[in-house]
């Protein structure tokens, strides 16, 4: 039950090396050093997404491509074709930032990966910011991986998105892993504002794959002042798991959608678990489940009023809810073994959902039978440059 305990209290100082403080104010002092170091003219612009192209379009066979320390303006997206790896010098070290006095409305990722080959790859060691005025209204990310399978982001830092830190959609698969998200939440949209959010390929399978390596991983990661830490829908399969939430704001901390707000089908399966979810600021929901099935366990939250809420999805047209079962309703949730404060915490059932969202039936408080957690961590999570030891990126 505690194992996220003792995976939790390191992971802040392996990803910004020689932190001594609790995990927020780490990263809250990483936040301050980065403004100013875009505030200060001698360190920023040092170059711009034109000379982060030019290293990829010269990049070798190795497909490697190191982008030195510095703090490169970003004037529009980077692309980046399946296989290759970005390696920054540190995510304290490399910067690329948008320009908050032309971004505004902005809709566009930093870095676009995409592909459909086998091929691994990866995004390391840099800091993405989108405008962090809250007003603005840019619904931006910091990467967007389309249709990647084997890909890995790791060691990055992201702030300031209006959208999401990290978005994956299609037929992708891979893994977020030692990454910091911060205040990827804009007021002046009042909506969306996830760390990761994941979109599939509006498939439905009949076997999900749960336990399996075909899903979307997040682990290892720490997710401050964000709407959704993580949320889905459009079929998506995501694995949560050993992560730091605190500070969610307006809406539950974990999400999964189900079918509507512009999705043909809702989340598929989730797999969330061994997590720390504390410190909120919007206390009424920890993990909030719309649709779809999954395992949820292990997990401890603090100061929730309901720690794991079970929801019908609000935004489902009427006409695929009004008899039971509802499309792409809850039909086969687990969960077991997490905490609340200390203590046991059990599901409990929106108002709504009455009727439709049933114990015994629908969810169960039990461990999943023949269920077993996926590989961890997972097999891309190692023979980077900041992984432990590595020698230098």
């Amino acid at each position: 039950m505690k194992k996220e305990l003792a995976l939790i209290a390191p992971l802040v100082a392996l990803m910004v090396v020689g932190c001594t403080q609790a995990p927020n104010n780490d990263i809250r002092d990483l936040q301050a050093a980065l403004a100013v170091m875009l505030e200060d003219p001698e360190q920023c612009p040092t170059g711009t997404s034109v000379d982060v192209k030019a290293l990829i379009d010269a990049a070798g066979p190795d497909g490697v491509v190191k982008i030195p320390a510095g703090c490169y303006e970003v004037t529009g997206s980077i692309a980046i074709p399946q296989g290759m790896r970005l390696l920054g010098a540190g995510m304290d070290k490399t910067v690329l930032y948008r320009d908050p006095g032309v971004s505004r409305d902005q809709s566009k990722p930093i870095f676009w990966a995409f592909g459909r080959g086998e091929s691994e790859t990866q995004i390391s060691g840099v800091a993405l910011l989108g405008v962090r005025n809250t007003n603005d209204r840019g619904e931006d990310y910091g990467i967007l991986l389309s249709n990647s399978r084997n890909f890995r982001v790791d060691h990055c830092y992201f702030e300031g998105f209006g959208w999401a830190g990290v978005r994956v959609e299609g037929i992708s698969r891979g893994v977020v892993d030692h990454s910091i998200f911060v205040d990827n939440y804009k007021k002046g949209i009042d909506n969306l504002g996830y760390g990761v959010v994941v979109y599939g390929a509006n498939q439905w399978p009949d076997d999900p794959g749960a336990g399996t390596s075909d899903a979307v991983f997040v682990e290892d990661s720490v997710f401050v002042g964000c709407r959704h830490a993580i949320a889905s829908s459009g079929g998506a399969h995501y694995v949560f798991r050993y992560n730091l939430v605190q500070k969610n704001v307006i809406a539950c901390s974990v999400d999964a959608h189900g079918l509507g707000f512009g999705s043909s089908r809702g989340s598929r399966y989730v797999e969330i678990y061994g997590n720390m979810v504390e410190d909120p600021v919007y206390k009424q929901c920890g993990i909030g489940i719309r649709g779809g099935d999954g395992v949820i366990f292990d997990n401890s939250l603090r100061g929730f009023k309901k720690p794991i809420l079970l929801i019908l999805e609000w935004g489902t047209p009427e006409g695929l809810k009004s008899n039971y079962p509802a499309k792409d309703q809850i039909r086969d949730l687990w969960i077991w073994d997490n905490e609340i404060d200390g203590g046991p915490s059990m599901p409990q059932i929106d108002p709504e959902a009455r009727g439709f969202i049933e114990q015994g039936r629908d969810y169960f408080v039990q461990p999943k039978p023949g269920y077993n957690p996926y590989t961890y961590p997972h097999p891309l999570v190692a023979g980077g440059p900041f992984d432990p030891g590595a020698t230098s990126p």
